[in-house]
């Protein structure tokens, strides 16, 4: 009986034209909280410059938080003040889809003015990146950005986060979805 259904799935799609409208996909996670590993980035735009030191704990300075009902990635730039974080995506991107980084930063605060970093790079190339004053008040960043081509899942996605002072950064989730969320 599994026959007939599969020939008449692949009979259906056969008869999509190229061009027909595609049901978009739902919105959905892209990256799993506890599989962020620290690494030496090869993203220009996270490699420190000459003569700052980077210190990152890996027990005080980033791990996985319990942030409201979310576990979320946190990074405590008090004891990890330049880090980049990589791993998989987890689903498949489709070119034409909103792929959503939901940042949360507490106040931010240094004894000099200064400005806080975040980004996220796909496969080696940055595609968004949150710039803020600080000192500055606690905010959500939650932009996004419409991806141009296919993300297989599996492709590399790196979390950057940078700063002076002790502060504190999560990184609530980067999803995937229709355009018009």
């Amino acid at each position: 009986m599994v026959r007939p259904f599969l020939a008449l799935v692949t009979s259906l799609a056969a008869c999509a034209e190229p061009g027909d409208p595609v049901e978009p996909r739902p919105t959905r996670r892209l990256v799993d909280v506890m599989a962020w590993e620290q690494v030496d980035s090869d993203v220009p735009e996270f490699r420190p410059p000459a003569g700052v030191r980077m210190d990152c704990d890996p027990v005080e300075g980033y791990g996985p938080e319990p942030f409201g009902a979310d576990l979320v990635m946190e990074v405590n730039t008090g004891y990890c003040n330049w880090a980049t974080f990589e791993q998989p995506l987890t689903d498949d991107v489709d070119a034409g889809e909103l792929v959503r980084p939901r940042l949360w930063h507490f106040e931010l605060t240094s004894f000099e003015p200064a400005e806080g970093y975040a980004a996220v790079a796909i496969d080696g190339v940055v595609q968004w990146e949150y710039r803020v004053a600080i000192p500055s008040e606690s905010a959500l960043a939650a932009d996004g950005w419409i991806t141009e081509v296919d993300l297989p899942a599996g492709t590399p996605v790196q979390f950057h986060v940078h700063n002076h002072g002790i502060n504190s950064w999560n990184l609530v989730e980067i999803t995937a979805g229709p355009a018009d969320e």
